[in-house]
């Protein structure tokens, strides 16, 4: 009988201010749906350093026809087998693999989009030594003064460096949507205690009455809390639609080919029911919290 009267005054309540109460859940949607994007950015990048923290090479880059300064000439083979045997002897090296211009443009072919490679022919790309350091952030530098100025050699390239300024771009997002996120969970919050005020001044006579026969002061102001609840559920649950609709859209749609060619790390479908589980879960907490601090410090019942 309690439950009845209960979820009566859920339902009294939720139609007296409907307009509020869709405010009250789309506003949550909107929060929660960054919070999940949040999450979704974090294990991205947590999976894309990952994948790529161990197959980090340093390229040493050989002068040919197409180079310009400051090569002066193609690099000859004598100069080419003395430079091998410099890196193989090196402690900071772990292992020396010798890329062709053909290997070059094969590899190009495998990674880079058709439309990028139409075009493209052997000779265009120079051809490399590819560096396996033992450690690529400490080590670095010391290679490349060493071998810089070389005979033959065109240009050092780190691909860590590269790595890291993917990373910073991915930071950026996580931070925008960590922004974001908060802001607008902060404009739910102070909506939900403008809506659970408003809900008990209307209802101030019932629930005078309700104190007077005897009702204690949380079956009051249960109604109130669960109307909050429920609006939270139901943000939530757009939520987890906009975070399936995000990462179809993202991952699925604009960057599929870089997904398919595992240049980018997929997102499987319980990334996202975890992500948007959260979102879920914590915007059904922070209503409950807010609404029983509102009733308990402005709300008199």
């Amino acid at each position: 009988m309690r439950a009845n009267f209960v979820m009566s005054g859920v339902r009294e309540g939720i139609r007296r201010n409907l307009l509020m109460t869709i405010a009250l859940v789309l506003t949550t949607a909107v929060s929660l749906s960054f919070v999940a994007a949040a999450i979704l950015t974090g294990v991205e990048i947590h999976r894309f350093s990952d994948q790529y923290q161990g197959k980090l090479n340093v390229s040493i880059y050989l002068c040919d026809a197409t180079t310009g300064d400051p090569c002066r000439s193609a690099i000859s083979n004598s100069q080419k087998d003395d430079l091998q045997q410099k890196l193989t002897d090196d402690p900071q090296i772990r292992s020396v693999s010798y890329v062709s211009q053909q290997d070059a443009y094969n590899i190009a072919l495998k990674t880079l989009d058709p439309s990028e490679t139409q075009f493209m022919k052997v000779g265009d790309l120079p051809a490399s030594f590819t560096l396996k350091l033992k450690n690529i952030s400490r080590d670095y530098n010391a290679v490349q003064d060493r071998y810089k100025s070389q005979p033959g050699v065109y240009q050092i390239n780190n691909e860590n460096e590269t790595l890291k300024t993917i990373l910073q771009l991915f930071s950026s997002g996580l931070l925008a949507a960590i922004i974001a996120a908060a802001v607008v969970l902060v404009c739910a919050i102070i909506l939900i205690a403008i809506t659970i005020q408003v809900a008990a001044a209307q209802r101030r006579n019932e629930t005078n009455i309700m104190r007077l026969v005897g009702a204690s002061r949380l079956m009051t102001q249960l109604p109130f809390m669960i109307e909050g609840v429920i609006a939270a559920a139901v943000g939530g649950l757009v939520s987890l639609g906009v975070a399936f609709l995000g990462k179809w859209y993202v991952l699925d749609g604009i960057f599929k080919t870089e997904v398919a060619r595992k240049v980018l790390p997929d997102l499987t479908t319980n990334d996202v029911i975890i992500a948007g589980g959260i979102s879920l879960l914590a915007g059904i907490v922070l209503a409950g919290i807010t609404a029983y601090i509102t009733l308990r410090l402005y709300v008199r019942l």
